[in-house]
């Protein structure tokens, strides 16, 4: 066969003058409409491009954080100041009691031995000062108790009734020494220098005076005045008041008497409700044996057991016969 085979692709159209020149207009108005388009589109993207620009957020500097400085030295070494230690203020307290109680029976190297303790651990506290200048005035060594007292007047901030008794014991010191004369007073043993309200220091209750007189009947009768710690509730049957009388016989010994000796509150109800001094009276009936003579006494008052005060007449009496700290409490 002399035709075209069956898979021949067909060959396309020879384009005339004409279709050309239909394109070429047609491509002509696709310009003209894109420029319309663009002369009346372009102003709005314009403005709209313009805009997003400057509204457009920007990245906000960052605050920088300065590096703190490093410490100098001396800031390093600078140690933090802290409260005083609970420890240490218990230990401390607890000296200054046990001073307290061994001075108040006449144990005096025991008290002064815990008061220099508490010292060292407190050194210049006032409180503690007094303490040592009072057992160094009763064990007879006045002039290191007057440089202690001068010790505590130049203290700095030291409080004015505490100067004021300071200076009134420093002067005291200083007065010439008189006579001894036969009153309770001049010789008595515990009428040494106490706080502002006349107790010891620590105690709740103190023997604030004794006084003895002779009776027609040749009986001595013996007052003791007994004051509490002010606004401290007192239970009256937690207290306890010894008073021995001693005798001396003919030989010079010194000894607790055989006679029988009449205690008797005389300011009832004893309570120490209204800061009132309660008041005792003690008879002394004239000696028992014959050749022995009246030699003094020795006054303790206790609260719960424990001694609190103690007066002596003569003072003597006082270290040669003490008393116990603590009363023996019978077993039920």
């Amino acid at each position: 066969m002399n035709g075209p085979t069956r898979n021949a692709p067909i060959a396309p159209a020879p384009a005339g003058p004409a279709f050309r020149i239909a394109m070429t207009l047609l491509a002509g108005f696709l310009l003209v409409q894109l420029a319309a388009v663009g002369i009346h589109y372009l102003p709005g993207l314009r403005d709209v491009i313009v805009e997003r620009a400057t509204t457009s957020p920007k990245a906000e500097p960052q605050p920088t954080t300065a590096a703190a400085p490093e410490p100098t030295p001396a800031q390093a070494a600078k140690p933090i100041e802290e409260g005083p230690d609970p420890a240490l203020m218990e230990k401390i307290t607890r000296l200054v009691e046990e001073s307290d109680q061994a001075f108040r029976v006449g144990e005096h190297a025991p008290a002064m031995q815990k008061i220099q303790e508490a010292d060292t651990l407190l050194p210049n506290d006032p409180g503690i000062l007094l303490r040592m200048a009072r057992i160094l005035e009763r064990k007879d060594e006045p002039s290191p108790a007057a440089a202690i007292y001068n010790r505590v007047l130049a203290l700095p901030g030291l409080p004015r009734d505490l100067r004021a008794q300071t200076e009134r014991k420093l002067s005291m010191m200083r007065l010439p020494e008189t006579p001894a004369t036969p009153t309770v007073q001049a010789a008595e043993e515990g009428a040494d220098m106490r706080d502002e309200t006349g107790l010891q220091p620590g105690a709740t209750l103190g023997i604030v005076d004794t006084r003895i007189a002779d009776t027609p009947g040749g009986q001595k009768v013996l007052r003791v005045s007994i004051k509490s710690l002010p606004d401290t509730k007192i239970d009256p049957s937690r207290v306890t008041l010894h008073v021995f009388f001693y005798e001396r016989d003919a030989s010079g010994t010194t000894s607790l008497t055989d006679s029988k000796v009449v205690p008797e509150w005389i300011s009832p109800p004893i309570d120490w409700l209204d800061n009132e001094p309660e008041l005792l009276n003690a008879t002394y009936p004239a000696p028992v044996l014959e050749g022995t003579s009246y030699a003094g006494f020795v006054v303790g008052v206790y609260y719960k057991d424990e001694l609190q005060d103690t007066r002596a007449d003569p003072g003597n009496l006082a270290r040669e016969h003490p008393l116990p700290l603590y009363l023996q409490t019978p077993a039920p």
